[in-house]
């Protein structure tokens, strides 16, 4: 359930734009995973609850002390975009170096105040431009009552991108959404347009 927003009106996307169906599908089943707990446990994400997302499917393992976001666990799709295994590699290595800290922080507020976030963003590829794409985190603990790790849903639906392009670098999100699971969300808004 969408709690708000943070796009601050400028920038590229100032029209609203809806959470796919895949996106609420992968909500759901997490929802379906963590039966009365505040979050799934790792082992209730389990391969036959989550198939239909599992090409596009990564667990990150957030560190705060070395500021990283490693990988642990990365659906195939992932190899085709970046042409290597992203196990154990860091999220952040990966993005805009400017929002290194904002993406370190808005996944440490999702495990400190168990929320969820969904948000558009682009990515420039190898062969020029840049793709956009939807990323749905919520948070789930590895077999202890701390929430301590994320599981993300990329979906590449929104544009036809056949073959998918190589990514180059993700960029800054043009659209956001903190996802309420009963918790309550930041009130903490991000900018989407860091100078």
């Amino acid at each position: 359930m969408f709690s708000s927003q943070s796009n601050n009106g400028s920038g590229p996307s100032q029209t609203p734009m809806a959470r796919s169906a895949l996106s609420i599908a992968f909500e759901e089943a997490w929802e379906e995973a963590r039966g009365g707990a505040a979050v799934p446990d790792r082992s209730a994400i389990e391969l036959k609850r989550f198939a239909k997302f599992a090409r596009w499917f990564a667990i990150i393992e957030p560190d705060h002390e070395t500021v990283s976001l490693p990988f642990r666990l990365v659906g195939s799709g992932f190899f085709d975009l970046f042409k290597t295994d992203l196990t154990g590699f860091d999220y952040l290595a990966l993005v805009d170096p400017t929002i290194k800290t904002l993406a370190h922080e808005s996944v440490m507020a999702c495990l400190k105040q168990p929320c969820g976030l969904w948000q558009v963003t682009p990515a420039q590829v190898a062969e020029g431009g840049t793709m956009a794409y939807e990323y749905t985190i919520l948070p789930i603990s590895k077999g202890k009552s701390e929430v301590d790790h994320i599981v993300i849903y990329v979906n590449f639906e929104m544009g036809s991108y056949a073959p998918k392009p190589l990514v180059d670098r993700v960029e800054h999100s043009t659209v956001w959404h903190w996802l309420d699971i009963g918790f309550g969300v930041p009130d903490r808004p991000f900018d989407l347009n860091p100078a």
